[in-house]
C-alpha cells in the first residue's frame, strides 16, 4: 500500500511526519497585534480569546486542563467548539483558527519534546489531547463549515468588508477542510506505525507517549468518528479499501485495525450518525467478521498467553479484548445473534463458539469480561429472535383459516427462516453450558491463588450463560447436564468476594424457585453469608456499609427463592440454627450467628405471612419465639441481636396470634417492651446500623403488636408496663421522637379498643405528661428571652417541636385508629377535643412566641393538619376558625421560605377538606388564611432580596391547585385590599416560565401540576352561571391567564421539553400540558409561539423535524390527537438531544426514522 495513496472522504490521508512538521510550522499564527481585529463563531470573553491567541505551547494548554485549572478547561473546551478569526496577522490574508489547528501544533509539540528525550510524563496530554479530537471528529464536515461561516458572519457585522470577496470566503472554508484531512492523515500514520505498538523489552515501558493503549485505541476512535461523521461512503471506503486489504496483506497493526473496527460499530449506533450508515454497517458485517475480526482474534488468542506472566497483561490480551468488544458491537448493530452469527463464520475455517469458548480459558481479566459480554449480547438477540418466531408462529396459527394454500405467503417464509434458528438456539446454548462449567476447575484454581479478577469474570459469564438456559432447563430441553455450571455458580457464592458472590446469587435467584434440589444446596450457603463479618463492624472506610447494601438487596432475594424452592426445609433449618445459637456458649461471634439466622427468616417474611396454610410457619414461629424467650439475657441484648430479634418479631407480629401457644404472642410482646426499655449505652457505635437502631426496631414491633392483637394489652399489668414505656423519656431516658410517634400508634390502637366511655380519660392520661411538658419547657424559655440570656435556645425548641408532634400522633393515629367494631368519628372528636381545649393555651403561646423557628412551625403544622380531621362537619366551625387563627399567627411570625411550607400545607389541607363547600364563611377563612401566607412569602423576600414571583411560585403552587380544584371563582380573585382582583393567580402566572426552568425537579413538578390544574379549573367554570358583577371581575382574569397560557407559557413548555433540557421524568408531563393549551385554541393563536420556541438557537434536529413537529402541533388544535402519540413525539425529540452538541444530530438516521414515523401519523 504506498504511502501517496489516499484515504479519499474517510479523512485518514497518509501523512510523511517531517513534511507535516513543516507544513504546520509554516501555518498562520494569530498574532497579539490582531486582537482587534478578531471575531468567533459564539459569544466569548476577551481573556479566553487571548489565551487562545498566545497560546504558544500546546502542550501546557493541556497541562492546565489536567490540574483541572478552570481557566485550562475552558480554554480547551472553547477552542473544540468555534473558530476564531485573524485578520491582522498578515494584512489582506485572514487565516481561521480552531481545534484542527490546535491538534497540528500540539502534535508538533510532542514529536519535538520526544525527539528531544524530554518525553516523560506525556501520556496524560496526549490521552486528553486524543479524547478531545474523538470528540471533535464526531462533528460532520459541514458543520465545520457552517462554523467557519458563523466567524465570517460575526466579522462582516464590524464592517470590515471582508465578506465581499466569496472567493476568500470560500478558500479559507476549503483550507479547514484540508487541514483536517491532514490531521486525519497524521493520525492514521500514528495508528498504523508497528513501532508505537510495541514496547521496550527491557524495561516494559512504552517508547513513545503514542504507544500508550489508552492513547492509542482513543486515535483509532478519532478516525472512525471522522469516517462516520462524513457518512456512509467514507465508512465503507475506510473498511474496504483500507482495513481488509491492510489486514489480508498483514501491513497494519492487528491492535489499530480491531480498534477502528470496534469504534465504527460503536459510533455508528450513535443517534447523530448519518444516514445510510446502519445499511452499510450491515452490508460490511460479513466481511469485517470474515476477513478482521475471526483471523485476528484467532491468533491473538492462540498467543495471548505463550510467554506471559500468568495473570498479566500484554498487547495480545488487549487485541483479544478489543477484537471480542469489536465483536459485540457489530452483533449488537446489525442484531446478530449466536445463530446467524455461527452461519456468517460457516464459509470460514473458523469455528467462532469455539473461539468464544476458549477465551475462557485466558489470564486476562479484560479478555474474560469482553466474552462475557459478547455472550450475554449474543445470547439476548437470539432470545429476541426467539420472541419473534413464537409471535410468528402464534399469528400463523390464528391466520392458517384464512391464508389462501396456493402459493407461499410472507409470514410462512418469515416462519420458516426463525423455525430454523429456534432448531439451532438449544443447541448452542448448550454448548455454552458445557464450555462454561468446565471452567469450575479453573474457577477453583484461580481462586486458590487469590485471583478475584479472573473469578468475577468467570462468575458473570456463567450467570449469563444461566440466565438465557434456565427456560430451557426448567423445560427439559436442555441438552446435556447443567451440573457443572451449577457447580461453577455455587462456588461463586462461597466466594468471600461480594462481587463474585452476588452475580452468582442473582443468577441462582431464578431457577431456586422451580427446584428444591437447588434451593436446599444454595440455602446453607448464603445463610453463611448473611452473618456480618466481624471485622467489619468497627471498620470506618465503609465496609459494613456495602456489607449490609448486599445482604438487604441480593442475599434478601436469594433467600427468597430458596424460600420459594423448599419452605419447609428454609424453616426447619431457621428454627434449628435460632436455636442452636440461642442455647450456645456467650462467645463474640455467637450474637452475629443469631442475628444472621433471624435475618434469613426476616428476609422471606413478606411471602412466609401470605401463605394460606400457616400451620407449619405457626409451628417454626413457635419453636424460634421460645428459643429467644429462654436465652441468656447476655445475647438477645447484644443490639445487633436485639434489633433483628424485634423485626423479626415485627414482621411475622400478624401470625403469632394464630400460634397455638398463647405464651407465643405474650413472649414475642415482653421481648419487644424488654427491648424498647433497654439500657444500650455501653454498646457504642453498634447501638444503631445504617438507618435502624434497638429502640426504633422495638418501637416498630411494639407497634405491630398493638395493632394486631390490641385486646392482649388490655390487663392492668400489660397497661402499667405500656405506660412505664411511654413516660420514660420524662423520667429521664433519651428516647427519639420518631420512636415515641410509632409508639403511640401501638398505643392508639390499644385505647380504641376500650368501651367508648373510657376514651376521654385514656386519651387525657396519654396527653397530660405531654401538655405538662410543653408548660414547663414553654416557662423556662420564657425566662431565657425575659433576661436576654446567652444559654442556648436551640435544645428547648427542638423539646416543644417533639412535644407538639407527639399531641399531632396523638390525634391523627386515634382518628385513625382500626378496630372490630363499627366506630362513628364523632365519638372519636369527643374523646379528642379536650385534649385541644387544655393544650391551646400553650400552643397559642408558643406559637406566638416561637412561631419565627421552622422547628416550631414545622411541629405545630403537623398538629393543625392532624385535626383537621375533627372538623369534617359543619358544626365544627368553630374549631375550624380556631386552627386557621393559630395558623395565621404563626404565618404572620415567619421569617423564612422554609418556616412557611408547613403552613402551606395545612391551608393546602383546608382548601381540599373544605374549600368545595358553599359556606361564606370558610370561604373567607380560606381566603385569609392563603392572603396572610402571601404576605409572609412578600415580607421573606424582601427582607432576604429575593425574586418575589419566583418564590411565590415555589412556595405557593401546591396550595393554590387545591385552590383550583376546589374553589376556582375564590382563586380568581383573591388579592390584598386596594390591589386588583386575581392579584394572586396574576403572581404565579407571571412567575411560571422562571420556574419552569429551575433546577429543582419538584419545583417544576408542582409548576406544571398548577398549571394544569388551573386549566381544569377554567374549563369548569360557566360564565352563564355568574350574574354581571362577577363576570366584570372575573372575565378580565381568565383573559390573562388564556393570553400568558398561549404566549410564554407554551413558549417555555416547548421549548424545555422539545429541546431536551428538561429532566426527562417530566417529559410526559410537559407533553400533557402542551395538548391541554393548544386543544382549546385556535392555530392563529398560539402559531407565533410554537414557531418561536422551534426557531430557537437551543433546537439542534433539523428543518425536517421542525416541519413535521409543528405540523403535529397544528393538527392538536383541531383535532383530538393521540396523547400516547403526541408524548412519544416529544419524547422522541428530547432523546435526539441528548448527545454531542457537534451538529451531527439533524443529518443523521434518528432523524429520518423520526420524520418517517411521525410523517405517516399526521
Amino acid at each position: 500500500m504506498s504511502s501517496h495513496q489516499s484515504l479519499g472522504t474517510s479523512g485518514c490521508q497518509a501523512f510523511d511526519a517531517e513534511e507535516g512538521r513543516r507544513k504546520s510550522r509554516a501555518l498562520l499564527r494569530p498574532s497579539s497585534e490582531g486582537r482587534r481585529n478578531i471575531w468567533v463563531g459564539r459569544c466569548m470573553s476577551t481573556a479566553m480569546l487571548e489565551t487562545i491567541l498566545l497560546s504558544v505551547r500546546k502542550v501546557n494548554a493541556l497541562d492546565h486542563a489536567l490540574r483541572a485549572d478552570p481557566q485550562g478547561l475552558a480554554f480547551l473546551e472553547q477552542t473544540a467548539s468555534l473558530y476564531v478569526l485573524d485578520a491582522a496577522s498578515i494584512p489582506g490574508h485572514p487565516t481561521t483558527y480552531g481545534w484542527w489547528n490546535f491538534l497540528n501544533d500540539a502534535l508538533n509539540e510532542v514529536e519535538r519534546y520526544e525527539s528531544e528525550g524530554d518525553a516523560s510524563n506525556l501520556e496524560g496530554h496526549v490521552r486528553l489531547l486524543a479524547t478531545i479530537t474523538r470528540r471533535v471528529a464526531r462533528r460532520p464536515p459541514s458543520s465545520d463549515r457552517r462554523l467557519v461561516k458563523i466567524c465570517f458572519a460575526n466579522a462582516s457585522m464590524t464592517h470590515m468588508n471582508l465578506m465581499a470577496n466569496a472567493q476568500l470566503s470560500q478558500s479559507l472554508v476549503g483550507s479547514n477542510d484540508e487541514l483536517r484531512e491532514r490531521n486525519m492523515g497524521r493520525i492514521a500514520a500514528i495508528v498504523f506505525d508497528w513501532s508505537f505498538h510495541r514496547t521496550n523489552s527491557v524495561a516494559g515501558l512504552s517508547t513513545s507517549a503514542f504507544s500508550d493503549p489508552v492513547v492509542m485505541e482513543q486515535f483509532c476512535g478519532v478516525l472512525a468518528c471522522n469516517a462516520v461523521s462524513s457518512g456512509p461512503t467514507a465508512v465503507r471506503h475506510l473498511v474496504s479499501d483500507w482495513i481488509v486489504p491492510g489486514v489480508e496483506s498483514q501491513q497494519l497493526p492487528p491492535q489499530a485495525v480491531v480498534a477502528i473496527i470496534l469504534h465504527i460499530s460503536v459510533e455508528a449506533r450513535g443517534k447523530g450518525c448519518p444516514a445510510g450508515t446502519k445499511n452499510v454497517i450491515s452490508s460490511l458485517f460479513p466481511s469485517v467478521c470474515k476477513s478482521v475480526i475471526g483471523p485476528i482474534l484467532l491468533e491473538s488468542l492462540r498467543e495471548g498467553d505463550e510467554g506471559g506472566i500468568s495473570g498479566g497483561e500484554n498487547i495480545n490480551h488487549r487485541i483479544a479484548a478489543i477484537s471480542l468488544r469489536s465483536l459485540e458491537s457489530w452483533c449488537r448493530a446489525n442484531e446478530i445473534g449466536a445463530v446467524k452469527l455461527q452461519k456468517t463464520f460457516n464459509s470460514t475455517n473458523i469455528n467462532i463458539l469455539v473461539s468464544i469458548a476458549d477465551a475462557l480459558y485466558s489470564n486476562s481479566e479484560a479478555v474474560i469480561d469482553s466474552v462475557s459480554e459478547l455472550i450475554d449480547t449474543l445470547l439476548q438477540l437470539d432470545e429476541r429472535e426467539a420472541n419473534i418466531s413464537q409471535g410468528l408462529s402464534i399469528a400463523q396459527s390464528l391466520m392458517s383459516d384464512v391464508m389462501s394454500d396456493t402459493g407461499a405467503n410472507p409470514l410462512d417464509i418469515a416462519r420458516q427462516i426463525t423455525g430454523e434458528n429456534d432448531k439451532a438456539r438449544p443447541r448452542i446454548l448448550s454448548e455454552f453450558v458445557s464450555a462454561v462449567g468446565l471452567q469450575r476447575f479453573r474457577f477453583s484454581e484461580r481462586q486458590s491463588k487469590g485471583d478475584v479478577s479472573v473469578c468475577r469474570c468467570l462468575a458473570r459469564t456463567a450467570a449469563v450463560v444461566l440466565t438465557h438456559s434456565t427456560d430451557l432447563m426448567k423445560q427439559g430441553t436442555l441438552e446435556g447436564s447443567p451440573d457443572g455450571l451449577l457447580e461453577l455458580l455455587l462456588k461463586a457464592v462461597a466466594h468471600p468476594s461480594l462481587y463474585v458472590c452476588g452475580i452468582a446469587v442473582e443468577a441462582l435467584t431464578n431457577l431456586t424457585s422451580t427446584s428444591a434440589e437447588l434451593s436446599t444446596k444454595l440455602l446453607p450457603l448464603l445463610q453463611g453469608k448473611a452473618i456480618i463479618p466481624f471485622h467489619l463492624i468497627n471498620n470506618d472506610d465503609g465496609g459494613l456499609e456495602e456489607y449490609i447494601n448486599f445482604r438487604e438487596r441480593v442475599l434478601t432475594d436469594g433467600l427468597s427463592g430458596c424460600y420459594a424452592g423448599c419452605n419447609s426445609f428454609f424453616l426447619q433449618s431457621c428454627s434449628s440454627a435460632i436455636e442452636e445459637f440461642c442455647r450456645a456458649s456467650l462467645s463474640p461471634h455467637v450474637p452475629f450467628q443469631l442475628e444472621a439466622a433471624l435475618f434469613c427468616m426476616v428476609a422471606v417474611a413478606k411471602t412466609a405471612v401470605k401463605t394460606s396454610d400457616k400451620r407449619d410457619l405457626c409451628a417454626q414461629l413457635e419453636r424460634m419465639i421460645s428459643a429467644l424467650a429462654k436465652s441468656p439475657s447476655t445475647v438477645t441484648s447484644h443490639p445487633l441481636a436485639m434489633m433483628k430479634a424485634c423485626r423479626f418479631v415485627n414482621q411475622y407480629a400478624s401470625v403469632l396470634p394464630l400460634c397455638e401457644t398463647k405464651a407465643t404472642f405474650e413472649s414475642a410482646s415482653e421481648l419487644a417492651i424488654n427491648s424498647f426499655n433497654q439500657d444500650l449505652s455501653s454498646f457504642g457505635s453498634l447501638k444503631s446500623i445504617g438507618d435502624s437502631s434497638p429502640l426504633s426496631e422495638a418501637a416498630n414491633a411494639l407497634e405491630q403488636l398493638l395493632c394486631s392483637s390490641p385486646l392482649l394489652f388490655s390487663s392492668p399489668a400489660a397497661l402499667s408496663a405500656l405506660e412505664n414505656a411511654w413516660k420514660a423519656p420524662y423520667e429521664g431516658k433519651h428516647i427519639n421522637v420518631e420512636e415515641r410517634e410509632t409508639l403511640c400508634s401501638g398505643l392508639c390502637a390499644v385505647l380504641i379498643s376500650f368501651p367508648q366511655d373510657r376514651w376521654a380519660a385514656l386519651v387525657d392520661n396519654l396527653a397530660r405528661p405531654v401538655i405538662a411538658c410543653l408548660s414547663i419547657v414553654s416557662n423556662e424559655a420564657d425566662h431565657i428571652l425575659s433576661k436576654d440570656s446567652n444559654e442556648s435556645f436551640v435544645p428547648m425548641l427542638i423539646r416543644l417541636s417533639n412535644e407538639i408532634r407527639l399531641l399531632a400522633a396523638i390525634v391523627q393515629h386515634f382518628m385513625k385508629a382500626k378496630s372490630d367494631k363499627v366506630i362513628d368519628n364523632r365519638d372519636r372528636r369527643s374523646a379528642l377535643i379536650p385534649l385541644l381545649h387544655s393544650s391551646w393555651p400553650v400552643l397559642t403561646h408558643i406559637g406566638d412566641k416561637c412561631g419565627s423557628h421552622t422547628v416550631i412551625t414545622s411541629s405545630i403544622g403537623k398538629l393543625l393538619t392532624a385535626s383537621l380531621l375533627l372538623t369534617e362537619s359543619e358544626e365544627e366551625s368553630p374549631l375550624l376558625d380556631e386552627l386557621v387563627t393559630l395558623a395565621k399567627t404563626v404565618l404572620a411570625k415567619s421569617k423564612s421560605p422554609s418556616s412557611n411550607t408547613p403552613m402551606l400545607t395545612f391551608v393546602e389541607k383546608v382548601v381540599d377538606q373544605h374549600g368545595a363547600e358553599r359556606n361564606d364563611t370558610i370561604h373567607i377563612m380560606i381566603k385569609d388564611l392563603i392572603l396572610v401566607a402571601y404576605e409572609a412569602i412578600l415580607s421573606v423576600a424582601k427582607a432576604d432580596g429575593c425574586e418575589v414571583p419566583q418564590l411565590i411560585a415555589a412556595t405557593i403552587f401546591k396550595t393554590l391547585s387545591s385552590c383550583a380544584k376546589k374553589c376556582p371563582l375564590l382563586l380568581l380573585t383573591i388579592a390584598r385590599e386596594g390591589k386588583e382582583p386575581g392579584e394572586v393567580i396574576h403572581s404565579c402566572i407571571e412567575a411560571s416560565p422562571q420556574t419552569l426552568k429551575s433546577n429543582e425537579p419538584d419545583a417544576i413538578t408542582t409548576t406544571v401540576s398548577f398549571l394544569a390544574m388551573l386549566i381544569s379549573a377554567l374549563k369548569s367554570i360557566s360564565l352563564e352561571s355568574l350574574d354581571d358583577g362577577q363576570k366584570q371581575v372575573i372575565v378580565p382574569v381568565m383573559d390573562y391567564i388564556n393570553r400568558s397560557f398561549r404566549g410564554e407559557i407554551l413558549i417555555s413548555l416547548v421549548t424545555l421539553s422539545c429541546c431536551g433540557i428538561l429532566p426527562l421524568d417530566a417529559v410526559a408531563d410537559f407533553a400533557s400540558l402542551i395538548q391541554q393549551i393548544l386543544f382549546p385554541s385556535q392555530w392563529h393563536d398560539v402559531e407565533a409561539s410554537v414557531t418561536a420556541a422551534f426557531f430557537t438557537n437551543q433546537f439542534l434536529l433539523g428543518d425536517e423535524v421542525k416541519t413535521v413537529a409543528i405540523a403535529t402541533f397544528k393538527r392538536c388544535t383541531t383535532s383530538e390527537y393521540p396523547t400516547s402519540a403526541f408524548a412519544d413525539m416529544i419524547t422522541d425529540m428530547w432523546c435526539m438531544h441528548q448527545t454531542d452538541d457537534t451538529g451531527a444530530i439533524a443529518s443523521g438516521e434518528a432523524v429520518l426514522q423520526f420524520v418517517k414515523k411521525f410523517s405517516n401519523e399526521r
